[in-house]
C-alpha cells in the first residue's frame, strides 16, 4: 500500500471542506437558548420552547428539517424532525423510494434487492414521552439534536451519511405541556408536584397500548410516518420506576410473538448490546437487558409487524425533575447490587437525578445510531429480507376469510378499517366461493398472508396460544408485561375464518378484486314504512342512530320479544321509529356511514316493548388519573351519547335532576369516590376531584333506589356491591385478581410525593424477580379472551348471540346470594367447561364454571347493572359494547304493552 505524502493536517482540512456538513455559526448551546443546562435539577424545557429551538436547528443547519405533521388532541403541534447528512436529505425522496420497494420486493431479483439495499439509508425513528410523566427522554432529544446538527468530527459525519433519524421530541405534545406546567405551577408550595389526571385525554398511560385500534390521533400522527417514510428501526423512549434497574435495553425476556421475525429478534439484541456496551464502559451502571419486558402484545409494537426492529429503553426515573433519594439513605446504593449475566454492573450511588436520565438516554441514543450507521448494508438487507419471507411465504396458515355474512356490518367495516390502515391487502370476492370446506358468498373479504403485511395480518387474525410460563414446574405464573390475547375478530364481534389449506385456484374462481379504499357494505333504505322503521338489535350501529335520534328529539321504542312481519324474523330488542322527516334523515346517513340496515314495517306487531320519550341524561363518573374512565370518554363521544361528567361537585344538587343513568368506569373504588384526591395537596381547580364523603356516598345510593340506575364495570362492581348491599359475592381468590393497571413490582415509594409521580408508570424492575402472585395461587387471568354465555332476550344482552368471549383482565366472577328486596338476574356467564379460553392464558378455568359475568339487580324504583369482566377495555372489546350500551338506554325505559306500542307517536 502506498503511503500519502499529504500533511495529516493537510488532510484533515481538506476532510472537512469536502465531506462534512456545512454548519451554522449561528446555533445557540442548549445552555444559552434554554437558560439552564438541559438535565439541571428542577429544570425542565418546556414543549413550545423545545419546538422553537428543533426550528432553529432548521434554519441554521442543512443537516435538520422541520415538520409540523397535525394537530394533537388537545390542539397542539405535533412535529418531526429530520436528521441526516445534506446528501441524504436532498435525495431523501429517493431513500423512501427505497424502502418502499424493499418493504414490498415482489417482482424484484435478489440481485435487484440487495443493489437498492447498498444504495439506500437506514431510517431511525426515534420518539419520547408518549408517557408525560417520563420527562427526561425529552430533554435528551435536545441535546441530541444540538450535537447531530453542529458537531463536525468524522464520527458524526459518518454517521449522518449512513442513517437518516426521524425524530418526534414528544409523542404525547398534550401531556407534556400539562404536566411540565403543573410542575412550574406548583413550584415553592407544598400541593402535588405530579400532575393528577390523566396525561393524554382520553388514554393516559395507556396511550402506548394503541398499536392496532388507532383510536387516538397521535397514533395514527405517528402511524403516518411509519407508513409514509417506511423506517428500519424505531426506539421508544420510556421511564420506568425509582428503585430497581437504571436503564433496561433490549434483548427482551420471553415470550415474544412468534409472527416476529427472527432476524429482528437478533437485530434488536444487537442494538441493545452495543447501548449496554457502551454506558457500562463509561462506567454508567444498572444496565439490565432480557428481564421484565417481552415482545408478545401487538398493542405496544406495531413496527416489529411490519419489518422493524423495535428498540425500547426504560430509564429510572427521578422525582419528575428533582432527584430521588434512598429512603434507606442517600449513601445506600439504589436497585439490586448482586451482578448477574444480563446484570453486569450494579448502580453504586443513592442518589438519582433527572442530569443521570439524560446522560444514560444520550449514550444509549447515540450507541444505536453508531451501531446502525456501521451496519447501514445489513439493516437495509435484513429489512428486505424480512418483507421477502412473508411475500414468498407457503406454509398454514395460508389465509383469513371474513364472510360478508355478519351479526354486525358496522363491527365489520370496522376490522376491515383497522387492517387497511395497517397496509393490509384485502381482497374481496366477486362470486361465491369455497375455502377450507367452507362455502362463502359474493362480497366475502380474503386476507392472504403471503403479503408485506402478513405477520400484522396474522397475529390480529389468529387465536393466541400463549405459553404456560412458571417460575418453577407447577409454580406461579411468571406474569406477561401486558395482556395474552389480540384476536380481532373476538374481539370486535366478527367470524374470521383461518385457511389451513392453499385456496389460490378457489380464490382465482372467485374473481378477487383488491381494495384500494374501505366502506361499509350499504344496503338502500326502505320506502316511508306506513307504521315504522326497524333497526336490527345486533348492530353497535345502531346506538349511533339512537343517540343521533334522541338528540332531535325523536320517540324510541324498542320490542321486548321476537315477532315475524313481512315474511322477516325481528330479534328482542329490535328499535322501533316513527317514519318522521328527521328519523327519515338521521337513519340514511347513519346507515350510509355505518352500513347499518334499516327495514320498514307497515302494521305494528302484537308485541310489548320500551319506550323513551326524552334523551338518556348519561352521567359518566369522573375520578382523577382513571384510565378506563379516558376511554369510556372516547367511547362516549364516537357513539354521540351527549353524556356529561359526573364530579363530586355535582353532589351539591339533586342528582335525579341531572341523570337517568350514572356510570362507574372499572377502577372506581369507595375510597376514591368518596376521598378523592387530598384538599391539602391540589390546588382548589381540583376541587372537582376531592371526593364526595360519606353523605354523598349515601346521596349516591339513595339516587339508585329513587329511580336511578348504576351501571358498573369491572373493578367497580366491588364498589356497586358494597353500595347498596347488592346479593352477590365474588368468588376468586384474591391472590388472582388485581386492578386493571398492575401495580408496581419494586419496593413501595417512601413518600407520597413518589407515590403520586408514578402511580401510573410501568412496572419496576428489581432482581431477582419475586412471584407476581403467591405460590399457592389457583388462579390467574392476566388478559385474555374467555368463553361466555348470554342469554339475548335480557335486555342488558339485547343484540348479543348466545355465546361469545368476553375480554378478563385481573377482573373477578361472582355467585349470587339470596335476597328479600333486590331482584337479581344472571344477563351472562362463564359455561360450565372444561377450558374456558377462547384466545390467550387462564389458569384455574374450574374456579369460574358457571358463575355469573353480568347481572341485573331491581333496587327499589331503581336498577343497577354490575358488568365484571372488561366489556369496554381500552375501546377494543367492540363485541360487548352492546351490553354497556344497553345497560345505559335501558335504565330509562318505560315498560309499555302490545297496544301501546302499537302508536308510536
Amino acid at each position: 500500500m502506498m503511503r500519502s505524502t499529504i500533511a495529516p493536517l493537510t488532510v484533515l482540512c481538506v476532510w472537512l471542506s469536502t465531506a462534512a456538513p456545512a454548519v451554522s455559526q449561528e446555533i445557540p448551546h442548549p445552555t444559552d437558548f434554554f437558560g439552564f443546562d438541559i438535565g439541571a435539577d428542577g429544570e425542565l424545557a418546556r414543549y413550545p420552547r423545545i419546538l422553537d429551538y428543533l426550528q432553529l436547528l432548521a434554519r441554521e443547519s442543512d443537516r435538520v428539517d422541520y415538520e409540523r405533521r397535525g394537530t394533537t388532541t388537545l390542539g397542539n403541534p405535533y412535529v418531526l424532525a429530520t436528521i441526516s447528512s445534506p446528501a441524504n436529505l436532498s435525495r431523501l425522496d429517493r431513500l423512501v423510494e427505497i424502502n418502499h420497494r424493499l418493504n414490498d420486493p415482489r417482482g424484484l431479483s435478489e440481485a435487484e434487492a440487495l443493489a437498492l439495499a447498498r444504495e439506500g439509508v437506514p431510517f431511525y425513528f426515534l420518539y419520547a414521552t408518549i408517557h408525560s410523566t417520563e420527562v427526561g427522554n425529552t430533554q435528551t432529544l435536545i441535546k441530541i439534536a444540538h450535537r447531530l446538527a453542529t458537531d463536525a468530527s468524522p464520527e458524526i459525519a459518518e454517521m449522518l451519511d449512513n442513517v437518516v433519524l426521524l425524530m418526534v421530541p414528544s409523542q404525547n405534545p398534550d401531556g407534556q405541556l400539562l404536566v411540565i406546567d403543573h410542575w412550574y405551577d406548583t413550584r415553592d408550595t407544598d400541593l402535588t408536584r405530579i400532575y393528577p389526571d390523566l396525561y393524554h385525554h382520553y388514554a393516559g398511560h395507556d396511550d402506548n397500548r394503541d398499536w392496532f385500534m388507532f383510536t387516538q390521533i397521535e397514533t395514527r400522527l405517528a402511524l403516518d410516518i411509519h407508513r409514509e417514510l417506511k423506517p428500519q428501526v424505531t426506539h421508544d423512549m420510556h421511564q420506568m420506576g425509582t428503585t430497581g434497574a437504571r436503564i433496561f435495553v433490549p434483548p427482551y425476556q420471553d415470550p415474544h410473538d412468534p409472527n416476529i421475525h427472527p432476524l429482528l429478534l437478533e437485530g434488536q439484541a444487537q442494538v441493545g448490546m452495543a447501548m449496554a456496551g457502551a454506558l457500562v464502559s463509561e462506567g454508567k451502571g444498572g444496565v439490565v437487558y432480557a428481564d421484565e419486558y417481552d415482545l408478545w402484545a401487538p398493542a405496544r409494537q406495531y413496527m416489529v409487524y411490519h419489518g422493524q426492529a423495535r428498540i425500547l429503553t426504560e430509564i429510572a426515573s427521578a422525582n419528575i425533575a428533582d432527584p430521588f433519594v434512598n429512603p434507606a439513605g442517600f449513601q445506600v446504593p439504589l436497585g439490586p447490587q448482586d451482578a448477574r449475566v444480563n446484570f453486569p454492573v450494579p448502580y453504586d450511588k443513592g442518589v438519582w437525578r433527572l442530569g443521570d436520565i439524560v446522560d444514560y438516554g444520550y449514550t444509549a441514543v447515540f450507541a444505536a445510531l453508531e451501531q446502525v450507521s456501521k451496519n447501514r448494508t445489513s439493516w437495509m438487507e435484513n429489512y428486505y429480507k424480512v418483507h421477502r419471507d412473508w411475500v414468498t411465504r407457503d406454509e398454514a396458515p395460508y389465509a383469513f376469510v371474513i364472510s360478508a355474512d355478519q351479526r354486525d356490518p358496522f363491527a365489520t367495516y370496522e376490522l376491515l378499517e383497522l387492517l387497511h390502515t395497517a397496509e393490509v391487502e384485502i381482497d374481496q370476492a366477486r362470486n361465491d366461493f369455497t375455502a377450507g370446506n367452507r362455502r362463502y358468498p359474493a362480497g366475502s373479504w380474503v386476507v392472504q398472508l403471503a403479503q408485506p403485511a402478513g405477520a400484522f395480518a396474522k397475529t390480529m387474525l389468529e387465536i393466541q396460544v400463549y405459553p404456560d410460563l412458571r417460575y418453577y414446574p407447577g409454580g406461579p405464573p411468571i406474569a406477561p408485561y401486558d395482556v395474552t390475547a389480540q384476536t380481532l375478530g373476538l374481539l370486535m364481534g366478527v367470524d374470521v375464518d383461518q385457511i389451513d389449506q392453499p385456496v389460490e385456484e378457489d380464490l382465482a374462481r372467485a374473481d378477487l378484486g383488491q381494495l384500494a379504499a374501505i366502506a361499509p357494505q350499504r344496503t338502500p333504505m326502505p320506502a316511508t314504512p306506513r307504521w315504522g322503521y326497524a333497526i336490527g338489535p345486533e348492530s353497535n350501529a345502531s346506538f349511533l342512530a339512537v343517540a343521533r335520534l334522541q338528540q332531535a328529539g325523536v320517540t324510541l321504542s324498542r320490542v321486548s320479544d321476537r315477532f315475524r312481519s313481512n315474511g322477516r324474523e325481528y330479534a328482542p330488542g329490535t328499535w322501533v321509529v316513527p317514519p318522521s322527516e328527521d328519523a327519515t334523515r338521521i337513519l340514511g346517513a347513519v346507515a350510509q356511514e355505518t352500513g347499518l340496515g334499516v327495514t320498514g314495517i307497515d302494521v305494528p306487531p302484537n308485541v310489548a316493548g320500551f319506550r323513551w320519550d326524552t334523551r338518556t341524561r348519561i352521567g359518566l363518573w369522573r375520578a382523577a388519573n382513571n384510565v378506563p374512565g379516558g376511554w369510556m370518554r372516547w367511547l362516549f363521544e364516537q357513539y354521540e351519547l351527549g353524556h356529561a361528567e359526573v364530579s363530586s361537585l355535582d353532589f351539591d344538587g339533586d342528582l335525579s335532576d341531572k341523570y337517568d343513568v350514572i356510570v362507574l368506569p372499572s377502577g372506581t373504588t369507595r375510597s376514591q369516590i368518596v376521598s378523592g384526591l387530598d384538599s391539602r395537596r391540589h390546588a382548589d381547580s381540583w376541587r372537582w376531584a376531592y371526593g364526595v364523603g360519606d353523605a354523598g356516598w349515601q346521596k349516591l345510593a339513595a339516587w339508585v333506589e329513587n329511580g336511578g340506575t348504576l351501571v358498573a364495570l369491572g373493578s367497580a362492581v366491588s364498589a356497586a356491591r358494597e353500595l347498596l348491599d347488592l346479593p352477590i359475592e365474588p368468588v376468586l381468590p384474591l391472590s388472582g385478581v388485581r386492578p386493571p393497571a398492575p401495580p408496581p413490582r419494586g419496593a413501595r415509594e417512601a413518600t407520597d410525593l413518589v407515590r403520586d409521580a408514578f402511580q401510573s408508570l410501568a412496572q419496576l424492575l428489581r432482581a431477582p424477580r419475586d412471584p407476581v402472585v403467591e405460590p399457592t395461587a389457583r388462579f390467574y387471568g392476566p388478559g385474555s379472551l374467555l368463553k361466555q354465555e348470554f342469554n339475548p332476550r335480557h335486555p342488558v344482552a339485547f343484540g348479543m348471540p348466545e355465546r361469545w368471549p368476553v375480554f378478563f383482565s385481573f377482573d373477578q366472577a361472582y355467585r349470587l346470594t339470596p335476597s328479600f328486596d333486590i331482584v337479581a338476574e344472571t344477563v351472562s356467564r362463564y359455561p360450565d367447561e372444561e377450558d374456558l379460553v377462547a384466545s390467550g392464558w387462564l389458569l384455574g378455568d374450574a374456579l369460574l364454571r358457571n358463575q355469573a359475568n353480568v347481572v341485573a339487580f331491581s333496587v327499589g324504583r331503581g336498577s343497577v347493572v354490575t358488568l365484571g369482566s372488561q366489556i369496554a377495555f381500552r375501546a377494543q372489546t367492540r363485541g360487548t359494547f352492546k351490553l354497556l350500551f344497553n345497560a345505559i338506554f335501558q335504565g330509562a325505559a318505560q315498560p309499555v304493552g302490545p297496544a301501546e306500542f302499537a302508536v308510536l307517536n
